[in-house]
């Protein structure tokens, strides 16, 4: 394609500023004290970042990482001319991309939950729109021969998606205040959210720091018929057997029996006897050796027992491993490049 005017922004890629001596406040430890090695950092960029692309009028613009409602708002200061100071507006253009930033999920998508929350027409549900007054009024919308619904539950049920913190939603441009939200119904698939303050943005910016985690390896067999419980209680004892103790396995080892207890592992089992169960294995480590030695602990079930296992399906990944820190905003420089083609 030619005659396209592209604008792409760097300087999300913080893995140069880190030190053994960073902080990554949810393991209370630093870099030196992980024994892992890094593969990469992303700082989450904000409006500010992205205002300079926007003012190239390029046709497409790429980022690297930047917060999700940022996305939204850029465009919305750039539009309006708000001030990067205005608090409470800000606040209010992040409340409106909080809104659109998982799409579907506002206009019924993850609400849906059939016979309490029925949403009409899921298959066809609609993307959510967001106007935005001069102000930073919002109403929440969507296309009306869209499927799906916008109302006050659905976007309630956003409004708090995670979010800890409903007085201090901590964004690159401004530390939002959710608490005195109000919601109303104005139409039919319209809804106004007023009430939404701001504060002065953190002085920090978030980081996300990617570790070399090994490899992560997931196996299954099933088991069918009269018996299939039993039988698969009995694989998952073997393997348990064979993988800790004989073969001293020391990495992460989880297994389910899918039809059980997939979800809630061992607090919650069927107490009648299923017909239709899989046993789903799962294994990280440093060491590839020690995932392929389980998979084909796995694999070797179709033949050495317990009876009428099938469908075994195994494969490797390589597993990346990530943890917060947080850097001064003011050593990190966005970088505005344009590409005509």
């Amino acid at each position: 394609m030619t005659g396209l005017r592209i604008a792409y922004l760097e300087g999300d890629d913080v893995t140069a500023m880190l030190s053994k001596d960073t902080v990554l406040p949810e393991l209370g430890r630093t870099l030196g004290e992980v024994a892992l090695s890094v593969v990469g950092a992303n700082a989450y960029l904000g409006v500010e970042h992205m205002l300079a692309a926007l003012a190239t009028d390029a046709e497409l613009i790429i980022t690297g990482r930047v917060a999700d409602p940022s996305l939204f708002m850029a465009p919305v200061v750039h539009g309006f001319g708000w001030e990067l100071d205005d608090w409470d507006r800000l606040a209010r253009g992040t409340v409106a991309g909080h809104f659109l930033e998982c799409g579907m999920q506002v206009t019924g998508g993850y609400f849906a939950d059939p016979p309490f929350k029925p949403v009409p027409d899921l298959a066809y549900c609609g993307y959510p729109m967001a106007e935005i007054g001069e102000g930073g009024e919002v109403v929440v919308t969507k296309l009306p021969e869209a499927g799906g619904c916008v109302n006050a539950r659905t976007v309630k049920e956003q409004l708090l998606y995670e979010v800890h913190d409903p007085t201090s939603y901590l964004t690159p441009d401004v530390t939002a205040d959710f608490s005195g939200a109000r919601i109303e119904e104005v139409g039919p698939d319209r809804v106004r959210v007023t009430g939404i303050r701001g504060r002065a943005r953190p002085e920090s910016l978030k980081v996300t720091v990617g570790f070399d985690g090994g490899f992560q390896g997931e196996a299954g067999i099933g088991y069918a018929g009269p018996g299939a419980q039993g039988r698969a209680e009995l694989a998952r004892d073997v393997l348990k057997e064979r993988i800790t103790n004989l073969h001293k396995c020391q990495g992460r080892l989880r297994i389910d029996l899918i039809g059980m207890n997939s979800l809630h592992a061992t607090a919650i089992e069927r107490a009648t006897d299923t017909q239709d169960v899989r046993v789903h294995v799962a294994f990280a480590a440093l060491d590839r050796a020690e995932v392929e030695t389980v998979m084909w602990e796995v694999e070797s079930l179709l033949c050495c027992g317990p009876a009428g296992g099938g469908g075994f399906r195994g494969q490797i990944v390589p597993k990346v491993v990530t943890h917060s820190a947080f850097l001064p905003r003011h050593l990190i420089e966005a970088r505005t490049e344009v590409l005509e083609t």
